[in-house]
């Protein structure tokens, strides 16, 4: 089967650090300057999506200094985007609630959908601040919102409210750090799709990894419940 849409769940930061004797905050940073390498490697393949779930709704229950770090080093990550603006040639973009953050971040944001957008290489959309039953009821809340239009609604209408309405649903879903669920990730497009549950630490995947899992999905055989 020919893979089209990667989605990732980065998980393992913090063991990772652990069975180091690091702090945690040296696993997230290992794992966002990960991130960079994750992209490379897809785009080996010619994929033309990859969705990485970052930062999720529930993250926000860690103590005050883990989360602000974590916003502390999404800025810094944000800014090494910008920086690379004359040479990165794919589309970056953001799904989530991002009002949580402050405007500095926000402005970021926007910047780097604005400029990343007519690039023609791989799309690359990144969940930060993302629930998925948000996701949902978001949904179902514009639906509401403008049930004059619609008697009933069908499957393929909700996916515009969604999200992630703009790309396809993904084709296989990675999840590192051993836990064997989807935790909130994406609850509406994962219906149909692979999954491939990984014991490594998030900061240890690498291109070789990436390898065994596309060998893996390219061997299945998907018929979608028929």
């Amino acid at each position: 089967m020919k893979l089209n849409h990667l989605s990732i769940i980065l998980d393992g930061n913090r063991r990772w650090a652990v069975s180091k004797n690091l702090p945690p905050y040296e696993g997230h940073k290992k794992g966002a300057e990960n991130l960079w390498d994750l992209i490379e490697n897809v785009k080996n393949y010619k994929l033309k999506y990859l969705t990485v779930f970052v930062f999720s709704t529930e993250n926000w229950k860690r103590s005050n200094s883990e989360t602000s770090y974590l916003v502390s080093l999404l800025g810094i990550y944000l800014d090494d985007i910008i920086s690379r603006k004359k040479e990165i040639n794919i589309k970056i973009r953001f799904i989530g609630d991002m009002s949580i953050f402050n405007k500095k971040i926000q402005d970021k944001l926007s910047f780097i959908e604005n400029f990343t957008h007519e690039n023609l290489g791989l799309t690359v959309t990144l969940a930060l601040n993302y629930g998925g039953r948000n996701d949902i009821l978001q949904a179902v809340n514009e639906i509401l919102r403008r049930k004059k239009k619609f008697s009933s609604i069908r499957e393929e209408d909700f996916k515009k409210f969604t999200l992630n309405f703009d790309v396809p649903y993904p084709d296989l879903l990675i999840r590192t750090g051993g836990e064997m669920r989807v935790s909130n990730f994406l609850l509406w497009d994962l219906a149909y799709t692979e999954l491939i549950f990984l014991k490594e630490m998030w900061p240890d995947f690498n291109k070789s990894l990436l390898d065994k899992c596309v060998l893996d999905y390219e061997k299945r055989v998907r018929n979608h419940g028929v």
